[in-house]
Protein backbone atom coordinates (compact mmCIF):
# COMPACT_ATOMS: atom_id res chain seq x y z
CA UNK A 1 0.00 0.00 0.00
CA UNK A 2 1.85 3.25 -0.97
CA UNK A 3 1.17 6.82 -0.50
CA UNK A 4 2.88 8.84 -2.71
CA UNK A 5 4.35 12.35 -1.01
CA UNK A 6 5.55 15.39 -2.33
CA UNK A 7 5.41 17.05 -5.54
CA UNK A 8 4.41 15.10 -8.82
CA UNK A 9 7.77 13.82 -9.67
CA UNK A 10 9.02 12.32 -5.96
CA UNK A 11 5.44 10.50 -6.48
CA UNK A 12 5.65 8.92 -9.97
CA UNK A 13 9.00 7.59 -9.21
CA UNK A 14 7.74 6.30 -5.50
CA UNK A 15 5.03 4.32 -7.64
CA UNK A 16 7.66 3.45 -10.21
CA UNK A 17 9.43 1.72 -7.63
CA UNK A 18 6.63 0.53 -5.94
CA UNK A 19 5.17 -1.32 -9.07
CA UNK A 20 8.68 -2.62 -9.47
CA UNK A 21 9.54 -3.69 -5.79
CA UNK A 22 5.85 -5.63 -5.43
CA UNK A 23 6.37 -7.43 -9.31
CA UNK A 24 9.98 -8.06 -7.37
CA UNK A 25 8.10 -9.62 -4.35
CA UNK A 26 5.24 -11.12 -5.53
CA UNK A 27 2.98 -8.65 -3.83
CA UNK A 28 -0.81 -6.66 -4.89
CA UNK A 29 0.40 -2.92 -5.23
CA UNK A 30 -2.52 -0.31 -4.22
CA UNK A 31 -1.64 3.12 -4.33
CA UNK A 32 -3.37 5.87 -2.80
CA UNK A 33 -2.62 9.20 -4.75
CA UNK A 34 -3.72 12.26 -1.74
CA UNK A 35 -3.73 15.42 -3.61
CA UNK A 36 -2.00 18.27 -1.11
CA UNK A 37 -0.27 21.68 -1.36
CA UNK A 38 2.45 20.29 -3.16
CA UNK A 39 0.43 18.62 -5.94
CA UNK A 40 -3.18 19.41 -5.82
CA UNK A 41 -4.56 17.60 -8.53
CA UNK A 42 -6.17 14.11 -8.53
CA UNK A 43 -4.53 11.10 -10.17
CA UNK A 44 -7.28 10.91 -12.79
CA UNK A 45 -6.78 14.48 -14.07
CA UNK A 46 -3.46 13.06 -15.33
CA UNK A 47 -3.53 9.51 -16.44
CA UNK A 48 -5.95 7.15 -17.65
CA UNK A 49 -4.45 4.30 -15.80
CA UNK A 50 -6.48 3.49 -12.89
CA UNK A 51 -4.70 2.76 -9.30
CA UNK A 52 -5.93 0.29 -7.18
CA UNK A 53 -6.78 1.73 -4.04
CA UNK A 54 -6.83 0.51 -0.33
CA UNK A 55 -9.98 1.85 2.02
CA UNK A 56 -7.38 2.67 5.07
CA UNK A 57 -5.58 5.74 6.40
CA UNK A 58 -1.58 5.83 6.79
CA UNK A 59 -2.70 6.64 10.68
CA UNK A 60 -3.92 2.89 10.94
CA UNK A 61 -0.52 1.49 10.19
CA UNK A 62 2.44 1.32 12.67
CA UNK A 63 5.59 2.60 12.19
CA UNK A 64 8.39 -0.48 12.32
CA UNK A 65 5.73 -3.20 12.17
CA UNK A 66 3.92 -2.44 8.78
CA UNK A 67 4.07 0.96 7.94
CA UNK A 68 7.89 2.11 6.72
CA UNK A 69 8.36 5.85 5.96
CA UNK A 70 10.72 7.65 4.26
CA UNK A 71 10.54 10.70 5.98
CA UNK A 72 12.10 9.37 8.82
CA UNK A 73 15.44 7.61 7.64
CA UNK A 74 15.62 9.09 4.00
CA UNK A 75 19.08 7.90 3.77
CA UNK A 76 18.52 4.56 4.36
CA UNK A 77 15.10 3.88 2.89
CA UNK A 78 16.57 3.77 -0.78
CA UNK A 79 17.66 0.27 0.57
CA UNK A 80 16.07 -0.77 3.60
CA UNK A 81 12.69 -1.11 2.44
CA UNK A 82 12.84 -4.10 -0.08
CA UNK A 83 15.16 -5.73 2.08
CA UNK A 84 12.41 -5.34 5.53
CA UNK A 85 9.64 -5.88 2.81
CA UNK A 86 10.82 -9.15 1.77
CA UNK A 87 10.91 -10.85 5.47
CA UNK A 88 7.44 -8.90 6.55
CA UNK A 89 5.02 -11.06 6.59
CA UNK A 90 2.06 -9.00 7.35
CA UNK A 91 -1.25 -9.05 4.99
CA UNK A 92 -0.76 -5.25 4.31
CA UNK A 93 2.41 -3.21 4.48
CA UNK A 94 1.95 0.84 3.72
CA UNK A 95 5.20 2.61 2.46
CA UNK A 96 5.51 6.73 2.78
CA UNK A 97 7.72 7.74 0.28
CA UNK A 98 8.82 10.44 -2.28
CA UNK A 99 12.21 8.17 -3.14
CA UNK A 100 13.54 5.24 -5.25
CA UNK A 101 13.87 2.39 -3.59
CA UNK A 102 15.51 -0.84 -5.45
CA UNK A 103 16.53 -4.26 -4.21
CA UNK A 104 20.01 -4.89 -3.58
CA UNK A 105 19.58 -8.00 -6.05
CA UNK A 106 18.51 -6.05 -8.73
CA UNK A 107 21.13 -4.58 -10.89
CA UNK A 108 20.58 -0.72 -11.49
CA UNK A 109 20.73 -0.88 -15.41
CA UNK A 110 17.58 -3.21 -14.73
CA UNK A 111 15.95 -0.88 -12.18
CA UNK A 112 16.32 2.14 -14.14
CA UNK A 113 15.01 -0.16 -17.26
CA UNK A 114 11.64 -1.02 -15.33
CA UNK A 115 11.32 2.17 -14.24
CA UNK A 116 11.55 3.68 -17.80
CA UNK A 117 8.67 0.78 -18.81
CA UNK A 118 6.55 1.88 -16.03
CA UNK A 119 6.79 5.79 -17.23
CA UNK A 120 6.14 4.68 -20.60
CA UNK A 121 2.97 2.82 -20.19
CA UNK A 122 1.28 5.93 -18.40
CA UNK A 123 -1.30 7.17 -20.63
CA UNK A 124 -1.82 11.00 -20.32
CA UNK A 125 -5.17 12.30 -20.50
CA UNK A 126 -6.53 13.38 -23.85
CA UNK A 127 -6.28 17.05 -23.40
CA UNK A 128 -2.44 16.52 -22.32
CA UNK A 129 -1.86 13.69 -24.75
CA UNK A 130 -2.87 16.65 -27.45
CA UNK A 131 -0.97 19.52 -25.81
CA UNK A 132 2.05 17.15 -25.60
CA UNK A 133 1.51 15.93 -29.45
CA UNK A 134 0.79 19.48 -30.70
CA UNK A 135 4.42 21.10 -29.35
CA UNK A 136 6.05 18.10 -30.48
CA UNK A 137 4.70 18.40 -33.78
CA UNK A 138 5.76 22.12 -34.53
CA UNK A 139 8.90 22.29 -32.88
CA UNK A 140 10.48 19.29 -32.18
CA UNK A 141 10.53 16.88 -35.82
CA UNK A 142 13.10 17.44 -37.60
CA UNK A 143 15.19 19.00 -35.43
CA UNK A 144 17.85 18.46 -32.91
CA UNK A 145 16.10 19.40 -29.67
CA UNK A 146 17.69 19.48 -26.06
CA UNK A 147 15.95 20.01 -22.74
CA UNK A 148 16.72 22.69 -20.41
CA UNK A 149 15.28 22.39 -16.87
CA UNK A 150 15.62 25.41 -14.45
CA UNK A 151 14.31 25.30 -11.26
CA UNK A 152 13.57 27.83 -8.79
CA UNK A 153 10.72 27.88 -6.49
CA UNK A 154 10.76 26.25 -3.56
CA UNK A 155 13.55 23.86 -4.78
CA UNK A 156 16.75 23.18 -2.13
CA UNK A 157 14.70 25.19 0.72
CA UNK A 158 14.16 22.61 3.03
CA UNK A 159 18.50 22.00 2.58
CA UNK A 160 18.63 25.87 3.13
CA UNK A 161 20.08 26.69 -0.06
CA UNK A 162 19.61 29.13 -2.63
CA UNK A 163 19.02 27.40 -6.14
CA UNK A 164 20.40 30.37 -8.06
CA UNK A 165 23.02 29.94 -6.00
CA UNK A 166 23.70 26.16 -6.72
CA UNK A 167 22.72 26.14 -10.35
CA UNK A 168 23.88 29.54 -11.77
CA UNK A 169 22.00 30.78 -14.78
CA UNK A 170 25.05 31.83 -16.09
CA UNK A 171 25.83 28.19 -16.03
CA UNK A 172 23.26 26.97 -17.78
CA UNK A 173 23.51 29.74 -20.96
CA UNK A 174 27.43 28.56 -20.92
CA UNK A 175 26.16 24.97 -20.99
CA UNK A 176 23.74 25.84 -23.84
CA UNK A 177 26.14 27.86 -26.18
CA UNK A 178 28.23 24.65 -25.78
CA UNK A 179 25.46 22.58 -27.33
CA UNK A 180 24.84 25.72 -29.95
CA UNK A 181 29.07 25.73 -31.29
CA UNK A 182 28.37 21.91 -31.65
CA UNK A 183 25.39 21.84 -33.50
CA UNK A 184 24.25 25.55 -34.67
CA UNK A 185 20.79 23.92 -35.85
CA UNK A 186 19.91 23.07 -32.37
CA UNK A 187 16.53 24.15 -30.77
CA UNK A 188 16.36 23.84 -26.75
CA UNK A 189 12.98 22.91 -24.83
CA UNK A 190 12.73 25.30 -21.97
CA UNK A 191 11.08 23.98 -18.68
CA UNK A 192 11.11 26.49 -15.77
CA UNK A 193 9.11 27.47 -12.98
CA UNK A 194 10.44 31.47 -13.06
CA UNK A 195 9.21 33.41 -15.41
CA UNK A 196 12.14 35.97 -15.44
CA UNK A 197 14.67 32.69 -16.23
CA UNK A 198 12.12 32.15 -19.53
CA UNK A 199 12.55 35.98 -20.75
CA UNK A 200 16.47 35.43 -19.85
CA UNK A 201 16.95 33.00 -22.20
CA UNK A 202 14.46 33.74 -24.42
CA UNK A 203 16.02 37.18 -24.95
CA UNK A 204 19.51 35.46 -25.71
CA UNK A 205 19.00 32.73 -27.79
CA UNK A 206 15.33 33.88 -29.63
CA UNK A 207 13.82 31.47 -31.83
CA UNK A 208 15.60 28.58 -30.53
CA UNK A 209 13.61 28.10 -27.97
CA UNK A 210 10.77 26.58 -27.40
CA UNK A 211 8.24 26.93 -24.48
CA UNK A 212 5.10 25.43 -23.95
CA UNK A 213 2.83 28.24 -23.05
CA UNK A 214 1.16 28.65 -19.75
CA UNK A 215 -1.04 31.50 -17.86
CA UNK A 216 0.53 30.29 -15.07
CA UNK A 217 2.92 27.77 -12.79
CA UNK A 218 1.12 26.46 -9.91
CA UNK A 219 0.90 23.18 -7.79
CA UNK A 220 -2.18 24.56 -6.45
CA UNK A 221 -4.13 24.37 -9.44
CA UNK A 222 -5.55 21.21 -11.45
CA UNK A 223 -4.20 23.60 -15.25
CA UNK A 224 -0.80 24.37 -13.02
CA UNK A 225 -0.06 20.45 -12.50
CA UNK A 226 -1.83 19.13 -15.81
CA UNK A 227 0.87 21.68 -17.69
CA UNK A 228 3.68 20.74 -15.39
CA UNK A 229 2.92 16.99 -16.96
CA UNK A 230 2.95 18.57 -20.42
CA UNK A 231 6.68 19.93 -19.86
CA UNK A 232 7.64 16.30 -18.12
CA UNK A 233 6.70 14.57 -21.21
CA UNK A 234 8.02 17.22 -23.66
CA UNK A 235 11.92 16.80 -21.86
CA UNK A 236 11.65 12.91 -21.48
CA UNK A 237 11.23 13.86 -25.91
CA UNK A 238 14.37 15.88 -25.74
CA UNK A 239 17.82 14.32 -26.72
CA UNK A 240 19.48 15.29 -23.50
CA UNK A 241 18.37 17.37 -20.89
CA UNK A 242 20.86 20.12 -19.52
CA UNK A 243 19.15 20.45 -15.64
CA UNK A 244 18.63 21.97 -11.83
CA UNK A 245 21.19 19.77 -9.42
CA UNK A 246 19.07 17.57 -7.59
CA UNK A 247 15.85 18.40 -9.24
CA UNK A 248 13.93 14.80 -9.67
CA UNK A 249 11.74 16.55 -12.24
CA UNK A 250 14.12 16.43 -14.82
CA UNK A 251 16.00 13.23 -13.68
CA UNK A 252 13.15 11.14 -13.86
CA UNK A 253 12.05 13.01 -17.04
CA UNK A 254 15.56 11.53 -18.33
CA UNK A 255 14.18 8.02 -17.33
CA UNK A 256 11.10 7.39 -19.40
CA UNK A 257 13.22 7.13 -22.44
CA UNK A 258 16.55 6.85 -21.21
CA UNK A 259 18.03 10.09 -22.27
CA UNK A 260 21.52 11.45 -21.11
CA UNK A 261 21.13 14.16 -18.87
CA UNK A 262 23.98 17.02 -17.62
CA UNK A 263 23.29 18.51 -13.76
CA UNK A 264 24.27 22.34 -13.70
CA UNK A 265 26.24 22.67 -9.91
CA UNK A 266 28.36 24.89 -8.15
CA UNK A 267 29.40 22.16 -5.83
CA UNK A 268 30.98 24.85 -3.33
CA UNK A 269 28.01 26.28 -2.67
CA UNK A 270 26.32 22.55 -1.44
CA UNK A 271 28.68 22.96 1.62
CA UNK A 272 26.94 26.35 2.68
CA UNK A 273 23.69 27.43 4.37
CA UNK A 274 21.70 30.62 2.90
CA UNK A 275 19.71 31.31 5.47
CA UNK A 276 18.18 35.08 4.01
CA UNK A 277 16.61 32.26 1.14
CA UNK A 278 15.31 30.22 3.04
CA UNK A 279 13.30 32.34 4.71
CA UNK A 280 12.63 34.29 2.00
CA UNK A 281 10.45 30.60 0.58
CA UNK A 282 9.00 29.88 3.89
CA UNK A 283 7.32 33.81 3.91
CA UNK A 284 6.35 33.54 0.02
CA UNK A 285 5.17 29.62 0.77
CA UNK A 286 3.08 30.94 3.65
CA UNK A 287 1.67 33.87 1.96
CA UNK A 288 0.66 32.51 -1.55
CA UNK A 289 -1.80 29.87 0.30
CA UNK A 290 -2.83 32.51 2.48
CA UNK A 291 -3.75 34.65 -0.55
CA UNK A 292 -4.86 31.68 -2.53
CA UNK A 293 -6.81 28.96 -0.36
CA UNK A 294 -8.07 31.57 2.78
CA UNK A 295 -7.80 31.67 6.35
CA UNK A 296 -8.75 28.34 6.96
CA UNK A 297 -7.05 26.34 4.83
CA UNK A 298 -4.02 28.56 5.35
CA UNK A 299 -4.68 27.47 9.63
CA UNK A 300 -4.99 24.07 8.70
CA UNK A 301 -1.87 23.88 6.41
CA UNK A 302 -0.22 25.83 8.84
CA UNK A 303 -0.96 23.45 11.64
CA UNK A 304 -0.14 20.56 9.03
CA UNK A 305 3.24 21.83 8.17
CA UNK A 306 4.47 22.94 12.48
CA UNK A 307 3.20 19.06 13.14
CA UNK A 308 5.50 17.83 10.34
CA UNK A 309 8.49 19.73 12.12
CA UNK A 310 7.41 18.62 15.73
CA UNK A 311 6.83 15.09 14.20
CA UNK A 312 10.56 15.32 12.80
CA UNK A 313 12.21 17.05 15.85
CA UNK A 314 10.59 14.28 18.03
CA UNK A 315 12.25 11.49 15.50
CA UNK A 316 15.07 12.46 15.09
CA UNK A 317 15.39 12.77 19.78
CA UNK A 318 14.17 9.05 19.43
CA UNK A 319 16.24 7.69 17.43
Amino acid sequence: MLYPQYGLANRLRAIASAKILADFTGRKLYVNWIPNSQCNIEWEDLFINRLAHYPSQLSAFIEGVNLYDDYKKVNEFYWDIPQSLISNTSDVIAVSACCNFQPREMALETYTALKSLFYRSLQPIDIIQRSVSDVHKRYFERHEVVGVHIRRAEHLHRKKQDPRLVSPTTFFIEAMEKVLRDNPDTRFFLSTDDKKEEKTIRQLFKMAVIVHEKEKVSRYTKKGMQDALIDWLLLSRTSKIIRSSTSSFSEEAAVVNMIKHESILREEELSRIHYKTWVKVQVKSHYRVLKEEGVRNYLFYSYNYRKGQALSWIRKKLL
